[in-house]
């Protein structure tokens, strides 16, 4: 649930053309958007669209999420109770990159995906939703998938990533 007494915070990683982080900024505006991208012009075109729209409660992120953190740990680490993509990466991976993004107390993640999906992620699902459930019968054969981020933390150890130290290529940093 977005509404509340508190300012919630959304990340959208993998934004690309602004979706879905545009349309939900829309729809709930009093709900801070960082919507995250690594290639530069998509998110020039995101802001000009979020500008000509008025929206003030959507900024924009140059970067990959999973350096985020090692960026600005003040601003990302813990910080998003809502974390949203869509089929960016298998989402063993996915997870890996934003597990330190979701705020650990009742965070979550809703992932836009379709086809299969590993049972990995299957197994602590809290909810997966077909879409054409919520936009309409026979419109989508996509679906969201809502994981808590415990659930992100234990599918990311999954994914057979491992931390890189930001600046030294080929190290390591510790999980």
């Amino acid at each position: 649930n977005l509404e509340g007494k508190e300012k919630k915070k959304v990340v959208d990683v993998g934004t690309g053309g602004g979706f879905p982080g545009l349309p939900l900024a829309i729809l709930f505006p009093s709900v801070e958007f960082t919507l995250v991208d690594s290639v530069g012009k998509k998110l020039r075109a995101v802001s000009d669209m979020a500008d000509e729209l008025s929206l003030t409660n959507v900024q924009t992120h140059h970067g990959r999420a999973e350096l985020m953190v090692d960026e600005s740990a003040s601003l990302h680490y813990q910080q998003y109770d809502v974390c949203v993509g869509r089929s960016v990466a298998a989402l063993p991976k996915f997870c890996f990159w934003v597990q330190d993004l979701l705020n650990q107390d009742d965070g979550k993640l809703v992932y836009i995906i379709g086809g299969e999906v590993e049972e990995v992620v299957t197994l602590r699902l809290e909810d997966d939703v077909p879409l054409d459930r919520l936009i309409g019968e026979g419109t989508s054969d996509k679906r969201a998938l809502i994981l808590s981020a415990s659930s992100v933390k234990e599918v990311a150890k999954e994914s057979g990533e491992k931390k890189q130290r930001v600046g030294v290529p080929g190290t390591k940093r510790k999980s």
